[in-house]
């Protein structure tokens, strides 16, 4: 038997959409209202199946609020940030600006060659910090990469305070700019978005998720270690799926965000373990969170890796 369904009501003339599920009161099954979703319309059968999946929170895998990986692993993460933190101390002035392109143009070419875009790091570097631009690469890349650095550093201009929606849909609108239509920058989802043939939260209820895993977030920073917080929001913020597209690149702004505010050092993750990231992701989204996690813990530390 469904666990919700979808009813019509007509009001002043006009048919609306309701997401409803039923209730028992003694002998009577009365419908009670979840959702208002819109005018009348053909409502595919995916786009149902997400609401059914946000209603029964499959959607909410953070269901408890624990480590997944050993200390031992928490103390080498941390011992990894601090050994760069300090060769970066030891660096003048001009050689820390040039470590700190050196990451940036790692970070942004790997994150949106995970998306798609065919910029190496290199060609990311020179376009970004020394303004030659690479032939023979679509507008939208290059657009990808300017983007990706402004939201960069609006992250890096406010990590001295905790993330708010505010701010989530800022970095939507830095990262979609001349990619997205303008209307929908900045927005949460209202149309039904999926991974491949992987359900996502219903843009019903959207919002909510978001605040709860904000909500999640705060209250995880006093109970887990700093770096299992901002890898296990992760998985749940790509799950939740919040905007229409640039979830990816949004996310892994995010988790750096969550790692900065707590004055860790960032982690870039690869495109030549994108197949590795894609998997960890999926079978955290079954219910594990250990998959991501591990994921993550052995970039960082590959990543920050001193003889």
């Amino acid at each position: 038997m469904t666990m919700v369904r979808i009813i019509t009501k007509k009001v002043k003339g006009k048919e609306y959409l309701y997401l409803v599920h039923s209730v028992r009161h003694g002998k009577k099954v009365v419908p009670k209202m979840i959702k208002y979703i819109g005018k009348k319309r053909p409502i595919p059968k995916e786009e149902f199946e997400c609401m059914e999946y946000s209603f029964s929170n499959q959607d909410w895998i953070l269901t408890e609020i624990q480590d997944t990986l050993p200390y031992t692993e928490h103390t080498k993460l941390r011992k990894a940030s601090t050994l760069y933190k300090d060769f970066v101390r030891t660096l003048d002035v001009v050689s820390r600006e040039k470590e700190k392109e050196k990451f940036l143009s790692i970070f942004i070419a790997n994150s949106n060659a995970i998306e798609g875009s065919t910029l190496t790091v290199k060609e990311t570097s020179n376009y970004l910090f020394h303004d030659i631009v690479p032939p023979h690469h679509m507008k939208k890349e290059l657009f990808m990469a300017s983007n990706l650095l402004d939201a960069w550093r609006y992250v890096e201009q406010n990590t001295s305070r905790f993330p708010t929606h505010e701010d989530i849909h800022t970095l939507h609108r830095l990262v979609n700019k001349g990619i997205e239509a303008n209307e929908m920058l900045g927005r949460y989802k209202k149309v039904q978005n999926y991974i491949g043939d992987i359900h996502t939260s219903s843009y019903l209820f959207v919002e909510e998720r978001m605040d709860a895993l904000l909500r999640w977030i705060r209250k995880a920073y006093r109970r887990i270690d700093n770096f299992e917080v901002a890898f296990q929001s992760h998985i749940q913020f790509e799950i939740i799926h919040p905007f229409v597209d640039g979830n990816g690149r949004i996310g892994r702004l995010l988790m750096n965000w969550i790692l900065m505010y707590k004055e860790i050092v960032p982690l870039a993750i690869h495109v030549r373990h994108r197949s590795k990231y894609i998997s960890a992701l999926e079978n955290s989204k079954r219910g594990s969170l250990k998959p991501i996690c591990q994921f993550c813990a052995e970039e960082y530390q590959e990543q920050y890796a001193f003889v």
